[in-house]
């Protein structure tokens, strides 16, 4: 058999150099090649193990986002279909007799429904030398807590004997929802508790309108749509001067989050801005637009100077304000590394982790004491040792980008998350007004994530601005302890009557102070 065996003294010098130089070039590209390959099966495991986590971790810290950004839009359900119209003889011709509309209320409610009865009458005097002679008899749907039906009577008199004075009726009982109050089948009651559910129990309108149905009362959705757009239209003044007394805070919350919006037969992704003060009385004010641009971004915080307080997001890197970062997310970032028992990782850990408890007593101590600046002092004296610990995490977030480790190694990038916003990561140091993170923020835009599911999407930009007012009315309220319900019950009559000096009456946290 003849050797195959190469032998190197079959060539000379020159070739055998130049093979070893090609080997050694293949075996280079081939660790390389190896190296990626292992960086993306490492990054792939961080991935898999996070939504391990997600789905079957603690409760505390799993979540799922299926990508499906929903809010409060109705699909429409499908209706059935009325039933043909009998045909009656009219002279010498059949004619179609139409059914009522049983999807209008107006058609009359249940008769199983509490029945109260509500008299309008004449002043005695004016009823002095007038017959009675009957009632114009017109019934109101009201909720409180059932649905019940008000019966309303307005006495009706004439002159006997002179007809020509006509009759003469009380007046009618006022609506703010209807132009012809005396026409109204619903009291204002009932679109307020609508709204409730909808914007605070997050129950869509095709939800209730069936509820309802299924008790005898037909609502369409499209009438609820109609008095959800009234109401926000009457509430503008009030989130209009929300906004304004936002932006005139020296500290102001800010986060977006994507909705989706029905264009043209397809789902498009929007965003909902919020903007919630940083100090004194917690307002909150939400923007529908239908983009995440740092436009919008200076439309809405461009001529702010004081300081706010968001995530990364580029689009607010060049307002005029000044940045404060959020340490949460720089906390996250070390959080979802997978790598547990990194002495790195556990020590930026620990080192957020006793930030925060500098906060939290800054937070026991001021409670002790019954004064706006407490909190202030108070963080004042624990934030000299908080900025210890902040320069030690530094330290170590250096430390682990010296280390050999490649760049998308997710130890390095969340080291590197925090390195390039060391400067507005330490903002809260020098201002006590600032708070550590934007939680704030984050926590009042969660009920329209928390929301999505059953909200679907936006049906047109008018929806998502009529959804954005409402909920900032909805939020400042519960941020303040006010009963969404009962102030809007009560400010919504008032609201017609109330000028714009006086504007600042109505609002949520000054309304709460009126009603102590």
């Amino acid at each position: 058999m003849q050797n195959d065996m190469i032998h190197f003294s079959d060539f000379s010098p020159e070739q055998v150099n130049h093979l070893v130089i090609t080997l050694q070039t293949k075996l280079e590209e081939s660790y390389e090649s190896l190296k990626k390959a292992q960086e993306k099966i490492n990054a792939l495991t961080h991935q898999v193990a996070s939504l391990q986590k997600m789905l079957f971790g603690k409760k505390s810290e799993r979540y799922v986002d299926d990508g499906t950004p929903l809010l409060p839009g109705l699909v429409l359900p499908e209706m059935p279909k009325p039933e043909p119209a009998q045909e009656i003889n009219v002279g010498a011709h059949p004619r179609k007799k139409s059914e009522p509309h049983r999807e209008a209320g107006w058609n009359g409610f249940p008769e199983n429904l509490p029945r109260e009865e509500v008299v309008l009458d004449l002043p005695e005097a004016a009823k002095k030398g007038l017959e009675l002679i009957g009632y114009d008899v017109n019934e109101r749907l009201v909720h409180r807590q059932e649905y019940i039906v008000k019966v309303i009577k307005r006495a009706k008199y004439s002159a006997p004997g002179q007809p020509d004075l006509g009759v003469v009726a009380a007046e009618p009982m006022p609506n703010v929802l209807a132009e012809n109050s005396d026409r109204a089948h619903y009291d204002v009651s009932v679109p307020i508790h609508l709204i409730y559910d909808k914007f605070v129990n997050h129950l869509p309108f095709y939800r209730q309108s069936e509820d309802l149905k299924r008790h005898g009362i037909m609502i369409s959705r499209g009438l609820m749509c109609d008095w959800a757009m009234t109401i926000a239209f009457q509430l503008k003044p009030i989130y209009f001067r929300l906004v304004e007394l936002v932006m005139e805070c020296q500290v102001i919350h800010a986060d977006e989050t994507p909705v989706r919006m029905l264009d043209k037969g397809k789902c498009k992704k929007c965003y909902i801005w919020v903007r919630r003060t940083g100090t004194g009385p917690p307002l909150t004010v939400f923007y529908f637009a239908q983009d995440r641009t740092q436009e919008t971004a200076k439309q809405l915080m461009g001529n702010y100077l004081g300081t706010y307080v968001s995530d990364h997001y580029a689009g607010y890197n060049l307002l005029p304000g000044e940045r404060a970062a959020c340490w949460a997310h720089a906390r996250r970032a070390f959080f979802e590394v997978q790598e547990l028992n990194d002495p790195d990782r556990l020590e930026a850990l620990g080192l957020i982790r006793q930030m925060y408890m500098n906060e939290r007593l800054a937070v026991e101590s001021a409670a002790k004491r019954d004064s706006e600046t407490a909190l202030t002092k108070a963080r004042k004296g624990y934030r000299k040792m908080t900025e210890v610990l902040v320069k030690g995490y530094f330290s170590v977030c250096e430390k682990i980008v010296g280390r050999a480790l490649p760049p998308s190694n997710p130890l390095v990038k969340a080291a590197n998350y925090s390195l390039k916003q060391k400067e507005e990561l330490s903002v809260f140091l020098k201002n006590p007004l600032v708070g550590i993170d934007n939680n704030p923020a984050e926590n009042t835009i969660r009920p329209w994530a928390l929301g999505r599911k059953n909200w679907l999407f936006v049906g047109n930009e008018n929806g998502g601005e009529m959804a954005a007012v409402i909920n900032s009315l909805v939020a400042t309220c519960k941020d303040n302890q006010i009963d969404f319900e009962a102030w809007l019950t009560d400010i919504l009559p008032k609201l017609g009557k109330t000028g714009m000096a006086d504007i600042d009456t109505l609002l949520p946290h000054l309304w709460k102070t009126e009603q102590n």
